[in-house]
């Protein structure tokens, strides 16, 4: 059963289909819109003429309609606790660490990077229809993984297929626009953890590596370890960590088990997971420096696949809503990431192609300029990564259509700082 919240109707855009009926928030028993109507400027247009300041919309539509919308305000990041290493070992650990004692890395078939398929459409929006498209493709995609989740942890089986899928997905819109993909990635809604986390860490991570040259086949690897990362959280509960106050060293320990029974419950897949994303799924939570965790790994002995996962997964994390803080702003994320990388935690060349695919200002983001108008970064602009690709207004109200302004082809304008995502028009 859907659950649902009292949100603003000004969250209402044209072009949405709703995947639920929305009940009068005066009057429950009586729908105010039903299932699978489409939302127009005339319905919003009667709605404000009759006085509906706020709607009750399922958790479902409201990520939908938030899909491309980041939802950081805090400038601050919390230090992160200091992890403790699992000593808790099963079968699967011990496969997944032999091979990497071994270094036991299965040759790979050179193809084409993926990324000569990729789409990047220069000083232009994002298609409207697309966007609302592919958060509905998503919301979809999210409730068969929650479900591959609730039927593997019960019966002990399960088919990965709608993780290949899923995976197929991100690649084909890819070939549409990268720029509006990564722009989903860096907007995740805190709702139907962890499987809503999975994709967008997929994306992210997917995208990424992309961009550091991987073909076909080990992207979908990547994506599969990151859309079943945190299977093992699911087994021990992710309620323990729901607490606003810090973690006790009770539940560090329960936190560093997590990925270890994740392998086990993975494992039962057999081959349908290759090696490559059982990895990806085990060592994400590790640090080039040896303080992440369950085995506190260094430098070369985290795989090459999870020094991918663990980037976008920290940046993805300090981006997302959590039950002891708020969202952190992408610009002030991406900076406190640069000085994890300075200090070791990170590989350079990981961070540099996260950089490269969402600015300094994270795709989505809002900005102030040095004109006194309001802009929201739409592009990426490579190395370049102060002068994106941006949407600008007069005000923030946002009434008049955008002016489209590639910072790299105007330097009379640069971005002044990141703001919160203001209060819709």
């Amino acid at each position: 059963m859907s659950k649902y919240r009292k949100v603003s109707a000004k969250l209402l855009v044209p072009g949405v289909k709703l995947t639920s009926a929305i009940p009068d928030p005066d009057n429950a028993r009586v729908r105010l819109l039903g299932e699978g109507i489409e939302i127009t400027a005339d319905l919003i247009l009667r709605l404000q003429l009759r006085g509906v300041k706020s709607l009750l919309l399922s958790e479902k539509d409201i990520a939908i309609l938030n899909a491309f919308t980041p939802q950081g305000r805090a400038v601050k990041v919390p230090p992160p606790p200091a992890y403790v290493k699992s000593s808790t070992i099963n079968e699967q650990t011990l496969i997944l660490d032999q091979h990497l004692d071994a270094d036991d890395e299965p040759e790979h078939e050179n193809t084409l990077p993926f990324a000569a398929r990729a789409r990047k459409p220069e000083n232009c929006s994002y298609e409207p229809g697309m966007t609302h498209q592919w958060a509905s493709e998503t919301s979809d995609s999210i409730e068969s993984i929650n479900q591959i989740f609730e039927e593997t942890l019960a019966t002990h089986d399960g088919s990965v297929a709608p993780l290949h899928a899923t995976c197929q997905d991100i690649l084909r819109r890819m070939t549409e626009d990268i720029d509006a993909l990564v722009c989903m990635a860096c907007s995740p809604f805190e709702t139907e953890y962890p499987a809503r986390h999975g994709v967008h860490l997929a994306t992210m991570s997917m995208a990424m590596g992309s961009q550091m040259g991987l073909d076909e086949a080990l992207l979908i690897e990547l994506g599969v370890g990151c859309l079943i990362h945190d299977i093992g959280m699911k087994a021990i509960g992710t309620g323990l960590f729901c607490s606003k106050h810090p973690l006790s060293d009770g539940m560090l320990k329960r936190l560093a088990d997590h990925p270890v029974r994740g392998a086990e419950v993975i494992g039962q897949f057999g081959e349908q997971v290759s090696i490559g994303s059982q990895m990806v799924s085990y060592q994400i939570h590790e640090r080039c420096d040896g303080s992440g965790y369950p085995r506190g790994r260094h430098g070369d002995a985290i795989h090459p696949l999870a020094k991918i996962a663990c980037v976008a997964d920290a940046f993805i994390g300090m981006i997302s809503t959590r039950p002891h803080r708020l969202a952190i702003q992408g610009y002030h994320a991406l900076v406190q990431l640069l000085q994890e990388m300075k200090q070791g935690k990170f590989d350079a060349t990981v961070v540099r192609a996260l950089l490269e695919l969402t600015s300094l200002y994270p795709l989505g983001s809002f900005v102030e300029l040095s004109n006194d108008k309001l802009g929201r970064v739409i592009r990426a602009s490579g190395r370049t990564f102060d002068r994106p690709t941006i949407e600008m207004w007069d005000t923030q109200q946002r009434i008049s259509p955008p002016t489209v302004l590639n910072l790299q082809h105007d330097h009379s304008i640069c971005i002044v700082r990141s703001i919160a995502t203001p209060t819709a028009a």
